[in-house]
């Protein structure tokens, strides 16, 4: 066996595939002004709706504590990626909204997402892009229900 293949398994080519369009998405990112920005950051992004959020919310929506998270949000602050409002609910929690600059990065990554769904889809067809998107959907379910 060479050792320098991953073993093949549909886990293996969906990794591959995933690690692809984060490679491409995040060099167009930094192409796009946001050379800052990493992927670690889309882990608390992410989760940062219209409403905004917390980052208890984050934290559990992540699976990670609080702490692991803090850092995060609070290196996203001092870049000016997010801002910070007492949550009126409880004033001792704080909501995460994107700021003026989180806003134009999302609307960035909306333009690159859809430029890297148009290549996928140019190059294999849009029946079997439909097709894959409706696969990958199904994969996720058949592994929620068989963990």
């Amino acid at each position: 066996m060479d050792s320098a293949k991953p073993l093949s398994h549909i886990g293996v080519d969906v990794w591959t595939a995933y690690t692809a369009y984060r490679r491409s998405m995040y060099a167009q990112v930094a192409t796009s002004g946001f050379a800052d920005i990493t992927e670690a950051d889309s882990d608390v992004l992410v989760w940062i709706g219209p409403k905004g959020t917390t980052i208890t919310a984050i934290a559990k929506a992540r699976g990670v504590t609080k702490q692991a998270v803090q850092g995060q949000v609070q290196s996203l602050i001092a870049r000016g990626y997010l801002d910070t409002r007492i949550d009126p609910s409880d004033t001792r929690a704080r909501i995460l909204t994107h700021s003026a600059k989180g806003r134009a990065l999302a609307a960035a990554l909306d333009k690159i997402k859809k430029r890297l769904d148009g290549a996928v889809k140019t190059r294999i067809g849009a029946d079997d892009y439909d097709r894959l998107r409706l696969l990958l959907g199904e994969m996720a379910e058949v592994l929620k229900e068989d963990p």
